[in-house]
């Protein structure tokens, strides 16, 4: 309902003013005079009996017994006191007030209808009250100004209340100006003030004790209190999400959940759908990242394709109690995403929010690399002991570098020593990495636009959005571009029993992957693009590159009349076109029925459809087509050609489409007593199913004007134009199709009981079946459960800590559930094809062998927690300490080799781990300047107990890195290493330990070292992680930094090996660092210059200890700063509300354990490089 505000134009004298007032009156009473209407009498008779009832129920009685119904106006019927009554036969009217007048209360009968009200005040009472009775206007806003929708304003003592509108504005006709008005808002304390007819802004005071119970978490299944959850929940809301600016809002959960870490360094398997761990790892091969959970449903597509400015809270789901519910897909944790929706009775509200991200090009001075000077001395030494030799020789016609054609030119005498050594020193202030940063790299470009329109009316609420990125990519020819779209609308309908929610969203994104890859101008296979390379000429004209085959050889080939061999990368990087178009349809559909006020049922529905189509268009002049059709190319001896491999394009097709279905029907109990008690319980059933299904294939000669392309001989071997021997070649098919079928059938449960606001008790169970399991029909499914409670001790009539006013016991059991989607109970074997077979036959490869006994891993889960807050909310957190348990895990068990297998992958393995979580928020400064900092610390351990298969080649199982071979009671991820013994010093060999003493014989180290000779350093995963996260604002500024740390890993340094020096492929820039005379052992530890390449050499420096360092680092993560306009300060604004924001990403190392410039998280690839976003936010 809505009230018309009329402002007067013009105002009486005050005398007259009070003439007319008098003429009212007189008026008014004459009328009343004239109008008094004598009340019928009734003759209905009542009788009742009733001890101790409430108003309502004796009421209901006399409806019962005489015909009448009761109508309130006005009156909270729960504020009523309870009566006793015994009356027989006595008058209706008698009875009414008998019951009503005590609680000083009034009817009016009308027909059969009986109007009960508040007492009406004497109408001389009321005209003398009226000479004092003004109208009052104000507006509440919170501690920013920001104005406060649904807040209570109460005349105190009196039944007048209003709530305040949308823009926090309320109005309330004829108060008493000597009233006081009390306002109240859920999480703020409530404030008195004084009647006036101008109130202005009343500003309310935040009271975080109390701001626990307006905090809800979502588990997917249901939404509860967080005060009622003994689970570990930890919930980003929609604030600390849009604090932070990326495409993607998986991103933006690093470095603010305890407990949560996002991996690096080759950590996350090239399979999972995000980097995320929680709580460490408790599997060995199954799914080691987290389930994600999207508006109830798990998600299963591309993270990518979900817009952030469409979300509105992500609820973390820690332990078992929390996310047992999930049962089998849980074992990892769970990340609960929930969209934006509508408000019933929401007035429209539009925002807009636009964005523009620029990030700094790779630094590709970053990879210690050797310098071109060196590699070229390396290069010449090399040829002068002939070790190119083979190379000028060997049938793959191998490319030369430009050094080394005016090596052999000079050999030849095709050009004198003098000009031969003028030009190849020219090269030596040559770096390739400027050409590659000029014409390769650039700083990416990020931009993003979402606007959304929500509202609502009493039985509606609705969002529509529409989302559009577009962004370049640091390397040229690489971007991604998406657009989204969705819908969601809510009905309620049979007198608010129905509930019906329907929502499509639809996403369509374009990635390109146009860009040249440094390995893609590699020289040879094993020779990567030499350091002095130039991709333009002095004009900026791009020039080929030594690429793959020498110079002499492809102008041979040019003669006889096959196609230009060389490589041009610039021009190549042109006629590249790769692209995956990802499109994402999801309905959403729910049907809920208010069975009672605490009972209702409901149906969940949805549908999805995730198709994924790659087109790679191979220009018939790129190099990769040119190639290809003159490797096959066959010359007779007249010189005429004939090609298998038509020239065209060559267009590859790879598509993939996955469907899915979910269906849950679930049954909700949630009840309040009046003794501060609560019971809410949830049951259902769902079904689920996932059908993949893709193909792929290969056009040989594609014409994309004709839509046409050629058939090609796919079985028969062909002679390679390029080395004669080889006689054995087939032409690449790119032709398969698969089908997967993944089904489920879950029935679950949960409760939670609530006894004196006090003492809260919960249990959750799943039974879990799936169609990937089970021969045994008791191992088909599992059944998982957990059971926790609540204590809030500060409740207890002995506490008596005023300066801690909220204190919370929480504790927890349960076991989570996992899956190897790669297992079967069956044998299963993988087909192919004729053509991918020696013999071209099909034949079929067995990938999995019987196994009966499969089911699913388990993990058991212990969780002690507690909550604090102090007085006022000074001080406030979680601190939380758990124990976990990985059982019936996918290990290797050893075979008897007579079986065809060595080892068999089955429910072998068991591992444990620990961990605590703590966070804390502190309120420093309140008030017009506010501070307030966030911090948070998780420590995570892991350790495999049981692990059957035990390695027989130590060195070559725990040396390569973060292993990936388990160990009995060591982390997953050790870091290994030789004891090093230092350099020799009369000839600068890498030394280690023999027997106890240093020694040189790599060979013997190698093979007697045992599992507990290796030095065991610690975990590659860091042990302890956290973050420090400061805001300050002021009016409407606002500017927040937050520090990251991971402490307690270790990394393996990248070291030079002699391997790749000595075959004229470069390396480390360690080789300067190199010893090369007696004395040198003190200075350094790097080796001496083999005459010859040592590969055994080469491992035990590598794996030695020396390059062991520890990774822990502290950075500065990243810093927002903002500024808000609000039409309530700048009443001249077009907008409810804009905000201008910066916001800058991977700021750099504050500090770090181990020296050098490579940052501990990126040891192998580039470090993510700082950026800058701004962006405006407008909500009208």
């Amino acid at each position: 309902m809505y009230k018309v505000l009329l402002k007067k134009l013009w105002s009486p004298p005050r005398a007259l003013a009070k003439l007319l007032l008098i003429m009212k009156l007189t008026t008014l009473i004459l009328i009343t005079a004239f109008l008094q209407v004598s009340a019928n009498t009734f003759a209905q008779k009542v009788s009742l009996s009733e001890r101790n009832a409430s108003v309502t129920s004796v009421l209901d009685r006399i409806r019962t017994q005489t015909g009448y119904d009761f109508f309130y106006k006005s009156i909270n019927t729960k504020n009523l006191t309870n009566i006793s009554i015994q009356v027989k036969d006595m008058e209706l009217k008698e009875v009414l007030n008998r019951i009503l007048s005590p609680q000083n209360l009034e009817f009016e009968i009308d027909d059969k209808s009986i109007l009960i009200r508040e007492k009406q005040k004497s109408f001389f009472k009321k005209m003398i009250e009226n000479f004092r009775a003004i109208d009052i206007r104000g507006k509440v806003v919170d501690e920013n100004g920001q104005p406060l929708a649904g807040a209570s304003v109460v005349v105190k003592g009196k039944s007048k209340s209003v709530k305040t509108d949308q823009y926090g504005v309320f109005f309330i006709e004829n108060v008493d100006e000597k009233d006081k008005l009390v306002i109240s808002f859920m999480g703020y304390q409530n404030l008195e003030a004084d009647a006036a007819k101008d109130m202005g802004n009343l500003k309310m005071i935040v009271e975080n004790a109390e701001l626990d119970e307006v905090v809800l978490v979502s588990s997917g299944y249901q939404t509860l209190p967080k005060e009622r959850a003994t689970g570990s929940f930890v919930q980003v809301d929609n604030n600390l999400l849009n604090r932070s600016v990326s495409p993607d809002i998986i991103s933006r959960l690093s470095d603010v959940v305890p407990g949560l870490v996002f991996n690096r360094n080759g950590i996350t398997p090239r399979e999972a759908q995000s980097p995320i761990s929680i709580r460490g790892q408790s599997t060995i091969f199954a799914r080691q990242d987290p389930l994600i959970v999207l508006d109830n449903f798990p998600y299963t597509g591309d993270i990518s394709s979900i817009n952030p400015n469409d979300i509105e809270s992500i609820t973390i789901l820690k332990d078992a109690a929390a996310a047992s519910i999930w049962g089998a897909q849980s074992g990892n944790g769970v990340i609960v995403i929930t969209s934006k929706t509508g408000k019933f009775g929401q007035p429209v509200q539009v925002s807009l929010n636009t964005n523009i991200t620029v990030q700094q090009r790779p630094d590709l001075y970053y990879l210690p690399q050797i310098s071109t000077s060196d590699y070229i001395d390396i290069e010449k030494m090399l040829f002068q002991r002939g070790y190119y030799n083979s190379i000028e020789n060997d049938l793959a016609k191998t490319a030369f570098s430009p050094v080394l054609d005016l090596l052999i030119a000079r050999r030849d005498g095709k050009i004198s020593a003098t000009e031969a050594d003028s030009q190849i020193d020219a090269f030596r202030n040559k770096d390739v990495r400027e050409d590659l940063r000029k014409h390769l790299y650039r700083n990416s470009v990020n931009q993003q636009y979402a606007l959304n329109i929500r509202g609502g009316s009493q039985n509606q609420r609705y969002i529509v959005s529409a989302g559009f990125d577009d962004n370049l990519a640091s390397t040229v020819g690489n971007s991604f571009s998406r657009t989204t779209l969705n819908a969601t609308n809510t009905y309620t309908l049979l007198k608010q029993k129905l509930e019906l929610t329907t929502g499509i969203y639809y996403t369509a994104s374009t990635n390109l992957s146009n860009a040249i890859s440094n390995s893609e101008m590699n020289i040879s296979s094993a020779r990567p693009l030499y350091p002095y390379a130039s991709l333009t000429d002095q004009q900026g004209n791009p020039i080929p590159l030594a690429h793959v085959y020498r110079k002499s050889f492809l102008d041979q080939a040019h003669a006889q009349g096959l196609l230009d061999w060389t490589y041009n990368p610039i021009v190549d990087q042109q006629l590249m076109d790769f692209k995956t178009r990802l499109t994402d349809y999801r309905v959403n559909l729910n049907a809920k029925y208010n069975i009672s006020s605490s009972f209702s049922a409901q149906v969940l529905y949805q549908y999805v459809n995730n198709t994924s189509q790659t087109l790679w268009r191979q220009d018939k002049d790129s190099w990769y087509v040119r190639d290809m059709v003159n490797r096959f190319t066959i010359v007779s001896p007249t010189g005429t050609l004939t090609r298998p491999v038509p020239y065209g394009d060559i267009l590859t097709i790879s598509d993939e489409q996955a469907l899915s279905h979910n269906l849950r029907a679930q049954l909700n109990y949630n009840k309040v007593f009046t003794n501060k008690s609560g019971l809410n319980v949830i049951a259902g059933a769902e079904v689920r199913e996932l059908a993949t299904k893709g193909f792929s294939n290969r056009h040989y000669g594609y014409d994309s004007k004709l839509a046409t392309s050629s058939i090609v001989d796919y079985l028969s071997n062909f002679t390679s134009y390029v080395n004669p021997a080889s006689t054995v070649n087939r032409i690449f098919a790119s032709n398969g199709l698969r089908d997967l079928t993944d089904r489920y059938i879950s029935y679950y449960g949960n409760a939670a009981y609530t006894y004196l606001d006090r003492y809260t008790f919960s249990a959750s169970g799943r039974y879990d079946q799936s169609n990937l399991f089970g021969v045994t029909t008791n191992q088909k499914g599992v059944p998982l459960y957990s059971a926790g409670a609540s204590w809030k001790i500060d409740q207890e009539q002995f506490y008596q800590l005023s300066w801690l006013p909220s204190l919370t016991l929480r504790a927890t059991y349960g076991y989570n559930g996992n899956i190897d989607k790669t297992l079967s109970a069956y044998t299963t074997a993988e087909y192919r094809a004729a053509h991918q077979s020696i013999t071209g036959l099909p034949y079929a490869s067995i990938i999995n062998p019987p196994n009966p006994e499969l089911r699913w891993e388990r993990i058991r889960m212990v969780n002690f927690g507690l909550d604090f807050k102090t007085k006022g909310d000074i001080l406030s957190g979680t601190i939380e300490y758990y124990l976990r348990k990985g059982m019936d895990l996918i290990g290797q068990s050893p075979l008897a080799p007579q079986t065809g297998m060595t080892v068999f992958r089955g429910n072998t393995a068991e591992t444990t781990g620990n961990g605590i979580d703590f966070n804390i928020t502190s309120q420093n400064l309140r008030g017009s300047l506010h501070w307030n900092t966030d911090f948070f610390v998780s420590y995570a351990t892991d350790k495999v107990t049981k692990y059957l298969v035990k390695p027989t080649n130590i060195a070559g199982s725990y040396l390569s890195g973060g292993t990936v071979v388990p160990a009995e009671n060591r982390p997953l991820r050790g870091v290994y290493s030789y004891n090093w013994a230092g350099l020799d010093p009369a000839n600068g060999n890498p030394r280690g330990y023999l027997q106890g003493e240093p020694s040189t014989n790599y060979t013997a180290i190698r093979s007697s070292t045992t599992f507990d000779d290796l030095i065991y350093h610690g975990t590659l995963r860091p042990l302890i992680f956290g973050a420090l996260r400061n805001t300050i604002s002021w009016k409407g500024i606002s500017v927040s930094a937050n520090i990251s740390y991971r402490l307690k890993y270790y990394f393996r340094n990248p070291a030079l090996n002699y391997g790749t020096i000595l075959a004229g492929a470069g390396g480390h820039s360690d080789y300067s660092l190199r010893w090369q005379q007696p004395g040198d052992e003190l200075l350094t530890h790097v080796p001496s210059m083999p005459l010859l390449n040592q590969s055994q050499r080469n491992d035990f420096y590598n794996y030695a200890s020396v390059h062991v360092k520890r990774g822990d680092h502290i950075r500065l993560q990243d810093i927002n700063l903002n500024y808000t306009l609000n039409k309530d300060r700048m009443k001249a604004l077009p907008f409810r509300l804009a905000q201008i924001y910066l916001y800058a990403n991977n700021l750099g190392i504050i500090w770090k354990a181990a020296d050098g410039h490579l940052d501990p998280d990126a040891l192998s690839s580039f470090p993510v490089a700082r950026s800058l976003a701004c962006g405006i936010k407008i909500d009208f």
